[in-house]
């Protein structure tokens, strides 16, 4: 009996169960999926404290990815109230999380029970905008400017900033609201209260020129968005806190990686008022507010929240500070721990450096003497070598060292100053032989290389032909040394050019003494056999006249008559060679008074003269000139004589006038034979006069000078013709004798292509 009761027992036993079980699977198979994840979420709200930006895009990101659902949380996010403050909501449990900045801290100092779960931005992005002129860059220059900024705002550090610069609200002309797009470009707004991620955009958009006052230039670095909630969250439901923060950071990790993506979803789910460009700037800036590449998203350093709490308390927002511990959802956060295995490891590497330094110390005593006598010696050698770096470089001549290859190794800026160049362009680039004119070249490379052969001794001092780097010629001295112990060689060079043009000078003075005092003693000689040609043929005529008695007398003695005579002479032609002769006769006699008259001293110092005259004089003297007639045909040249009649007289050095006047003429009978093949060379010779002064003008017709030419044009030495032509002397003692002898003016007038007018005013007697 009891055998069989217990396999009936047993069999209902097992009957039941599964029975049971048939039964809970099916309620499992009935209820949806939605209906668990409903009784699963916790419904939570997170204030905002403004409207929906990509300010707060990590807890879009969050709740739209599903981070708060995978925590088992139903978020919902409420844009800012302006007439509330979020810490006020969460504090009175209208919210459970909520966004402020740096002003948490403030409420918690003052007892309030807020806590902080994360500083997301380690910059505050509040600034100061100054946009009307002249723009602002100080917070001690918002004094009496127009300020717009609501007191009531979350705008904390902006007021610290501007009360550590000594500047209070009752100092601006407050405009006490929040901004809106309107007052971005109200004239009458001189600085707002913005966000670096919002209000630049607009005025960049516009191109209206702005500045930026930030609080951290000023020392005013506060957090910039911080997550909290209340101490009561905190104690009745740590769970949820800490899968809210743990969500939230990770969607803030998201959203910095995905900015794009973001910027669509609250454009299109959560109705932001912004563009997406706009939104776009805004991500670029806020990313460099988190700064999410050097620091952990949401980190919070307790020292920094500390130094914080003291502004608050210097500023006289807070009585007293106190213990932040709780303050944090996690006081550890931020905090350095040091685990024992990692002080033993960096005492041994301590201790490794200690033994590596003592190390060094001791083998660097080894040669620390050793390093002094060389720093001694080193210092030394600097000194000499800027002794004699400053011999070198202030010698006065030009002074250069040579290698055995002719290589300038070393040069002064006086040797660069007269090759025509630079240091820099001469030093081991350039030989010495590139100076050499080509026909001194064979001679001075004959002395270099002879400098070093024991049978052969060139001269140490001697004069050659140098070439500039432009291609001029100069005359120069050098002296010449080898270097002891070296194979280079020191050089010292002098320009002589001018001396030797002052030799030549002087040699052609001497010359032209000499022809002066020729030309008057030949003048003297032929004056004489000159007059005699004249006088007899002066009596020719006489004899020959029917009009003199004694001539009839003497033709009826020997069977004519006088007019036989006449007539045979006129018919001969002896009549027409005798008047030739005369005319020649005279014209010689003339150029020979004019001669004696030029070259005569004129010991009676200043004589009252006729420019008229005086050119007309010049003009017989120099178309006898034999050098410029064998070089220039007069007959070719065109000479205009425009005179002013009844020309008034000057009081001169007849003899300094004409040379001027003479030099002047031939100057421009040379530049006019340049244009002989365009145009008629043609010489103009002007005179006229005013109430001061009467005027000489030689004008030509010539290729005209540069404005370089004409600058240097009066320099004594400088010359324009071929070497051998000119000695670059007679324009410049020209002007000498006008302005400094005779108290005149001396101009000149030219352009290329035109020709030349020297123009000369001497007072009027």
């Amino acid at each position: 009996m009891k055998n069989k009761l217990f396999p009936d027992l047993t069999y209902c036993l097992k009957k039941s169960t599964f029975c049971i079980l048939i039964f809970l699977v099916g309620a499992l198979l009935c209820c949806t999926p939605d209906t668990v994840s409903a009784k699963k979420l916790d419904k939570v709200t997170l204030q905002l404290k403004w409207f929906h930006q990509f300010q707060f895009a990590g807890y879009y990101a969050a709740l739209e990815k599903g981070f708060y659902e995978d925590e088992g949380l139903d978020v919902s996010i409420v844009e800012r109230d302006l007439r509330h403050n979020p810490i006020d909501q969460v504090l009175n449990g209208e919210s459970e999380f909520g966004i402020s900045n740096s002003e948490v801290l403030l409420h918690y100092l003052k007892g309030k029970n807020v806590v902080l779960l994360a500083s997301v931005f380690q910059h505050s992005p509040l600034v100061f905008i100054s946009k009307t002129q002249p723009l602002i860059h100080s917070a001690q220059d918002l004094k009496n400017k127009n300020l717009l900024m609501s007191s009531a705002s979350q705008d904390i550090e902006l007021k610290v900033l501007m009360e550590r610069n000594g500047v209070s609200l009752n100092d601006v002309k407050l405009v006490d609201r929040f901004a809106t797009p309107e007052d971005y470009f109200d004239p009458s707004i001189d600085i707002i209260a913005a966000y670096i991620t919002n209000q630049p955009y607009y005025l960049k958009k516009e191109n209206v020129p702005y500045s930026i006052i930030y609080p951290y230039t000023h020392g005013v670095d506060f957090y910039g968005d911080t997550l909290f909630t209340s101490r009561a969250q905190i104690q009745k439901y740590p769970e949820r806190v800490s899968k809210f923060l743990r969500a939230s950071l990770k969607g803030w990790q998201y959203a910095l990686e995905h900015p794009d993506e973001l910027v669509d979803i609250i454009s299109e789910k959560f109705g932001s008022l912004k563009t997406k460009e706009h939104l776009k700037y805004e991500a670029d800036t806020i990313r460099t507010l988190i700064l999410p590449t050097l620091v952990r998203i949401g980190h919070n350093n307790p020292v920094r929240w500390e130094q914080i709490g003291a502004e608050f308390k210097q500023q006289g927002m807070v009585n007293q500070t106190k213990d932040l511990s709780n303050f944090f959802f996690n006081p550890a956060d931020g905090q350095v721990t040091i685990r024992q295995e990692t002080a033993l490891l960096a005492a041994v590497i301590f201790a490794a450096i200690m033994i590596v330094l003592l190390a060094s110390i001791f083998v660097a005593g080894k040669f620390k003497q050793e390093i002094n006598n060389r720093l001694e010696i080193e210092e030394k050698l600097k000194k000499s070598e800027k002794y004699y770096r400053s011999l070198f470089d202030n010698t006065g001549a030009a002074t250069v060292i040579i290698d055995q290859k002719h290589t300038i190794i070393k040069c002064n800026e006086n040797f660069a100053q007269l090759c025509g160049t630079t240091v820099e362009k001469i030093e081991n680039k350039l030989k010495w032989t590139d100076f050499i004119a080509p026909e001194e070249y064979e001679r001075m490379t004959s002395y270099a290389s002879s400098r070093f052969s024991s049978n052969q001794s060139p001269p140490k001092s001697y004069d050659f032909k140098f070439l500039k780097a432009d291609g001029e010629i100069r005359n120069v001295h050098v002296d010449v040394g080898v270097i002891e112990g070296s194979t280079d060689c020191v050089a010292s060079i002098i320009d002589m050019t001018e001396k030797v043009k002052t030799q030549e000078l002087l040699i052609q003075t001497e010359k032209m003494v000499s022809v002066g005092g020729l030309a008057a003693g030949m003048a003297h000689e032929i004056n004489n056999p000159l007059a005699g040609i004249l006088q007899a043929v002066q009596n020719i005529y006489r004899r020959t006249s029917p009009d003199v008695p004694a001539n009839k007398t003497a033709a009826k003695e020997v069977g004519s008559s006088c007019e036989q005579i006449q007539a045979y002479l006129e018919k001969r032609g002896i009549i027409k060679m005798l008047d030739g002769i005369h005319s020649s006769g005279e014209r010689a006699a003339n150029i020979v008074h004019t001669m004696l008259n030029f070259t005569r001293r004129n010991d009676g110092g200043m004589t009252v003269c006729n420019l008229n005259k005086l050119f007309d004089d010049i003009m017989n003297i120099i178309t006898c000139d034999y050098d410029l007639k064998r070089k220039y045909d007069f007959k070719h040249t065109k000479i205009i004589k425009d005179y002013q009649e009844n020309l008034g007289k000057v009081n001169c050095l007849r003899i300094e006038i004409e040379q001027v006047l003479l030099n002047l003429v031939k100057n421009a009978a040379y530049a006019t034979n340049e244009i002989s093949d365009i145009r008629t060379p043609t010489i103009t010779l002007r005179t006229k006069m005013d109430d001061k002064y009467i005027t000489a003008e030689v004008e030509d017709n010539g290729p005209g000078m540069s404005p370089e030419v004409k600058r240097r044009v009066f320099e004594p030495f400088f010359t324009t013709k071929s070497p051998g032509v000119g000695t670059g002397l007679g324009l410049s003692v020209s002007y000498f004798i006008i302005t400094q002898n005779h108290k005149g003016t001396f101009d000149i007038e030219t352009e290329i292509g035109k020709g030349t007018k020297f123009t000369i005013k001497l007072p009027i007697v």
